[in-house]
């Protein structure tokens, strides 16, 4: 009796919008949207060949340096271009910084995409960062404001006075949109054309600002399940260390920044298939953590 009682004095206490119909059977409450956690909407476009290769580009385009093939056009070079410029000059990395970066939502707030391309062409360069894999690697971190004030103190208020993180249940991640995409050079414009099914293995995950804590939350085999029709939720690892700090951070109503990365490898005979120029990833996810209401309710008292 004395829990049903707590769960129902929690319906006004932790998020009016919600409502008692946010209970779940377990006394658990979701926040979410209704909390006005920002939902995570963009179109991360990737760099193109000239912004990535920089003075590499320059330095093997010249002479009898050009790898065969380069097209006159930097828009319609593919990963296998990238990949003999890099080789030319002797490189396993490339890396580039985009500083702003644009939101479909004008609450999400993102900056900081980092990209980087491995060149894993040859078996006997490269070994560390390839580990056997032939063809092409490619990663996107891009930052993104999870709590601003506003709605770290809102989440603060709605946890009453609660210090324990273990009130946090779930921190999970519903997605409705995400597509890895290139646009065609000759193709109409705008037109967008998947090329997931490309790929040998994609991951998605989140981290602590500045990286060190990855934790993969959404992995290639389901990508193709997601759609604004069929949405799917994905629980975070509650023992990730990344979970933890997270916890901790909300407990505390403290401003958040989170890192979303992508990690794709694009098989040796599949780079000819992949432009950089025009390609990126449609994302769509609202963020959610999943509160004991029993645990809510009990500080409060």
């Amino acid at each position: 009796m004395r829990k049903i009682l707590l769960i129902s004095a929690t319906c006004g206490l932790i998020v009016a919008a919600q409502g008692c119909s946010a209970l779940e059977a377990a006394g658990e409450i979701t926040l979410g949207a209704e909390t006005k956690i920002p939902k995570f909407s963009t179109d991360i476009k990737w760099p193109g060949v000239d912004q990535l290769l920089g003075n590499a580009l320059t330095s093997a385009t010249g002479g009898d340096k050009a790898p065969p093939g380069l097209p006159k056009s930097l828009g319609s070079a593919t990963l296998a271009h990238v990949q003999g410029i890099m080789t030319i000059d002797g490189q396993c990395e490339r890396a580039v910084m985009v500083p702003a970066v644009a939101s479909k939502a004008a609450d999400s707030l993102i900056k900081n995409l980092q990209f980087n391309v491995t060149n894993c062409g040859d078996p006997n360069r490269c070994i560390e960062q390839c580990q056997g894999f032939r063809g092409m690697k490619m990663e996107a971190r891009v930052q993104f404001q999870l709590l601003n004030e506003k709605n770290a103190k809102q989440i603060k208020e709605n946890l009453s006075k609660q210090t324990d993180p273990a009130a946090i249940v779930q921190i999970r991640a519903q997605f409705t949109q995400l597509d890895y995409y290139e646009q065609k050079p000759n193709g109409k414009p705008g037109e967008k054309v998947s090329i997931t099914k490309l790929f040998s293995n994609s991951e998605m995950g989140l981290s602590s600002s500045g990286g060190g804590d990855d934790t993969v939350i959404v992995e290639q085999r389901f990508i193709g399940k997601i759609s604004k029709t069929t949405p799917q939720r994905f629980e975070i690892d509650q023992n990730a260390p990344f979970t933890k700090k997270t916890k901790q951070a909300v407990i505390n109503g403290e401003t958040l920044w989170i890192e979303i990365f992508q990690r794709l490898s694009i098989p040796q005979q599949n780079l000819y298939a992949i432009t950089l120029g025009g390609g990126g990833v449609d994302l769509e996810l609202q963020p959610e953590f999943v509160v004991s209401a029993v645990k809510v309710a009990k500080s409060a008292l």
